[in-house]
């Protein structure tokens, strides 16, 4: 079971493994994906990113931290 995560820990993570903030969202939402857009997330930018959204990225992810 994943557990919620800082959001900076969470960029960190997504920008080492080729990830890129493809735009800005509504409110402080971001979207995050690869250049080329075949895969994205919609990341909420609070202090920490809940447990649901640890979970949708890691099946996104091929490589993902122990601690999450």
């Amino acid at each position: 079971m994943p557990r919620p995560q800082k959001y900076r820990d969470v960029v960190r993570v997504l920008r080492s493994q080729g990830w890129v903030l493809l735009r800005q969202g509504k409110g402080s939402h971001e979207l995050w994906g690869l250049p080329d857009e075949s895969v994205k997330v919609v990341l909420p930018r609070h202090r920490d990113v809940s447990a649901g959204i640890v979970g949708q990225l890691s099946k996104a992810l091929p490589e993902v931290p122990e601690n999450w």
